[in-house]
């Protein structure tokens, strides 16, 4: 059988290391809660920028309070530039193909084994 002073020991051993435990789990809630802080800081920064450009951008108008021939120049405006750009990806595309297929075989230094 164990002595009174035995599980006084044991008690004592077992609060000391519950108490370490406890310790160590709170400094790590403590340090992720500030990293949690310091990310939401920089969000709300983040947002007060976005905040300041929308409101510098244009709302947009009512189309049944607009004129007939307004709404169709600005969808004419819209497809116009779309295509504007479409044609711009392709002369894009077209050169670059172009730059990679220019290459002449005749020319070209290949090595011995291949003749």
């Amino acid at each position: 059988m164990i002595q009174w002073w035995g599980w006084l020991l044991i008690w004592v051993g077992l609060t000391l290391a519950l108490l370490i435990v406890l310790t160590i789990l709170a400094i790590t809630l403590f340090r992720k809660a500030m990293a949690v802080m310091r990310e939401l800081s920089a969000l709300v920064d983040k947002t007060a920028i976005l905040d300041r450009e929308s409101a510098e951008l244009t709302k947009p108008q009512i189309a049944v309070l607009e004129k007939m021939s307004e709404i169709r120049a600005q969808h004419d405006e819209r497809k116009r530039r779309r295509a504007d750009l479409k044609l711009e990806r392709h002369e894009r595309r077209i050169a670059r193909a172009r730059r990679i297929t220019k290459r002449d075989a005749s020319t070209a230094q290949w090595p011995e084994g291949w003749s």
